[in-house]
């Protein structure tokens, strides 16, 4: 458990609900000070609440992801409240379950700008903040959709794609300042991140604990990439051993869900 003298912050955002409301908790109780962030300030203040009532640190900065001036601000209002931040959580993400001809050009952008845009503008931020101390650690919370997306997933697995391969530039980019770069590629995750995106996820469904755990791990070995399933691992590597293999069998599977009642 650390002490106040050591505190060290962590901003989440999409905290108030999902897997960013439980790496808040679970990091609060590690010792963790927490900066609670999403569109939603009620829910952002139940659970900073929820937090201090346990002992824990914690503040609130509401943050909308589509609103430009929330995200080119947040840092500035992070440093003003707090002072240094040195861990950002990028876990705050939108779904869209269609296929490219149901979708339209304004859901994609939507879909872009949450995901991907506002991402990389407080990676942007963060790293200003980080360098200035020699240290910190981004950890962006992608999803292993970003390495084979399936149908009905183009314009989330695209999105996904796009923080893998940011998360590998950018980690290369500020290694020599001292700042570590994660990404986590989680299988679909409990939330009711699915009831907004319109469907419900089949087979192996993991817990938002899961993912804070993974989190917490991260933050302790600052490890570049992170699974949450074996299985997920082992997908990996057939992908890049025998590609055309991996995509008959994603073929296979989106037809033998497709007739499922």
């Amino acid at each position: 458990m650390r002490n106040d003298r050591e505190l060290t912050w962590v901003a989440i955002t999409g905290s108030s609900s999902g897997i960013g409301k439980s790496a808040a908790q679970y990091l609060a109780r590690k010792g963790y000070g927490i900066v609670v962030c999403s569109e939603q300030p009620e829910a952002n203040q139940e659970v900073c609440e929820n937090i201090l009532s346990q002992g824990g640190q914690a503040v609130v900065i509401d943050l909308d992801l589509l609103n430009p001036d929330d995200v080119r601000t947040f840092f500035p209002r992070v440093e003003e409240k707090i002072g240094f931040c040195e861990v950002l959580v990028n876990n705050a993400g939108i779904g869209l379950h269609k296929t490219l001809e149901e979708s339209s050009e304004e859901e994609f952008r939507r879909v872009f700008e949450v995901n991907f845009f506002a991402l990389t503008s407080l990676c942007r931020q963060a790293i200003h903040y980080m360098k200035e101390r020699g240290r910190g650690h981004i950890i962006n919370i992608s999803s292993a959709s970003a390495r084979r997306s399936l149908a009905h997933m183009s314009c989330y697995g695209a999105t996904k794609g796009a923080v893998h391969c940011f998360s590998q530039a950018v980690r290369s980019e500020v290694a020599p300042y001292g700042i570590a770069v994660t990404e986590i590629l989680p299988i679909s995750v409990r939330t009711d991140f699915f009831d907004r995106a319109g469907y419900q996820p089949k087979g192996l469904v993991q817990t938002p604990e899961t993912i804070a755990k993974l989190i917490e791990r991260a933050l302790r070995t600052r490890e570049a990439e992170l699974c949450s399933s074996q299985l997920t691992r082992l997908g990996f590597v057939l992908d890049v051993i025998a590609p055309n293999l991996a995509a008959k069998l994603v073929e296979w599977q989106a037809r033998w869900q497709d007739r499922k009642p």
